[in-house]
């Protein structure tokens, strides 16, 4: 098989079960204090390729697949923010975390899929140091479809948030790519909605601890 090295653009889909359109929780393991640190996990996490990714080489796995990038198993991304209060309601913030994927290629056509848990596999660049900084929050919802969580207090985005993984200050090695910069990696997040008030009602209290077992998949 021929190496393969390039950049492939991601996309959120939602997360099993679907809590809205959320493609992506962050919980906070402790309550929030203006300055201080706070534990974080990455407690569910589902993108998709926005275009099939091609294998080249004369080997069995050539062909085009989804690439599916889900949590690891086998090993929490964990990691802190800090929460600056302008006031008792609103601020900025800023996190970081290392993130730890599980790769799945799916083929087009017929065939197993491919896993990769970076968990337990050693792969380069990974675990991945992502962050933000830079970022507005709130305790006043924007709107009243957002999705929340009610153990603990709320605090919701406002506007989007940009997540970048730079080269400098990762912890594994990164193999070299051609004309790539600085930035490895980079994606913008905005508060997580309900198709409806309705259905928000519907849900009743959404427990985001809970979530990682079932959303470590997507569904068929």
């Amino acid at each position: 098989m021929e190496l393969f090295s390039e950049f492939v653009t991601l996309v959120g889909i939602p997360l099993d079960p679907p809590i809205g359109n959320t493609d992506t929780i962050m919980e906070r393991l402790d309550d929030a204090t203006s300055d201080a640190p706070v534990p974080t996990r990455i407690v569910a996490f589902a993108n998709v390729s926005a275009a099939p990714v091609k294998l080249k080489g004369n080997g069995a796995l050539a062909g085009y697949y989804d690439l599916y990038v889900t949590l690891s198993p086998t090993r929490e991304s964990v990691g802190e923010a800090i929460y600056h209060f302008e006031d008792d309601t609103n601020g900025t913030f800023e996190s970081k975390a290392e993130f730890w994927p599980l790769f799945e290629l799916r083929p087009l056509g017929q065939g197993h899929s491919i896993f990769v848990d970076t968990g337990v596999a050693r792969v380069p660049g990974f675990p991945m140091n992502i962050g933000s900084a830079g970022g507005r929050w709130s305790m006043r919802p924007p709107t009243d479809r957002v999705v929340t969580s009610f153990r603990a207090a709320p605090f919701f985005y406002e506007g989007e948030v940009i997540i970048t993984a730079q080269r400098d200050g990762q912890i594994s090695p990164l193999v070299a790519m051609q004309h790539a910069g600085p930035t490895i990696a980079a994606c913008a997040k905005d508060q997580a909605e309900f198709t409806s008030a309705d259905y928000a009602g519907r849900m009743g209290r959404v427990r985001f601890g809970t979530t990682k077992p079932a959303a470590n998949r997507e569904l068929e």
